[in-house]
């Protein structure tokens, strides 16, 4: 293996555990443990990742990545919308707080922004599609999508941990009845 390449898989996984440990722990966990779940040195997550900040927006990042390669491979972009929405509703539900943490700082929100109009350009086209075959409902816009990820994302951070599950599961359920005609979820 290249160093190129190791260097590439120690940033893979040090994103995984980024997401583990959040996911477990909350923001606020010393970075150590995530470097300790990598089975890296410190020293090697710093170098990827100088302080908190660069790693959550390499997360999301790459969130953003994973719904472009799922959308290049989906054969009718249209018809994936749904599942689109319901796994970006599942990522903001499982770290509490990344994207108001974000935002606490310029940069943060310099790269939120960037990645909104991203995911926007992404989706635009196969949200017109879904709606032009008639599976959202009359109306709904991609800013419906984008709002509603926001609520549900900001009601996270209103519930106790331990109701946070059970109220995902139904504000995903009213989202999806109020957006698509037929939505699975609910």
């Amino acid at each position: 293996m290249t160093q190129r390449q190791d260097a590439q898989r120690n940033r893979e996984i040090l994103l995984a555990a980024g997401e583990e440990v959040f996911r477990e722990h909350g923001l606020h966990v010393p970075l150590q443990l995530i470097a300790e779940r990598a089975g890296v040195g410190r020293g090697t997550l710093y170098r990827h990742f100088p302080d908190r900040a660069h790693l959550a927006r390499a997360m999301i990042e790459h969130r953003v990545e994973l719904i472009e390669q799922r959308l290049a491979s989906a054969p009718d972009p249209a018809r994936f919308v749904e599942e689109i929405f319901f796994w970006i509703a599942d990522t903001l539900s499982a770290i509490p707080g990344l994207h108001p943490y974000l935002a606490s700082t310029e940069a943060g929100r310099t790269t939120l922004d960037q990645l909104n109009q991203r995911l926007r350009g992404l989706l635009a086209g196969p949200v017109r599609a879904a709606r032009a075959q008639g599976l959202l409902r009359p109306g709904v816009t991609l800013d419906d999508f984008v709002y509603s990820w926001a609520m549900i994302e900001g009601s996270m951070l209103a519930v106790p941990p331990e109701e946070r599950s059970r109220m995902v599961a139904r504000a995903k359920a009213l989202l999806g009845s109020a957006l698509f005609v037929r939505s699975t979820v609910g």
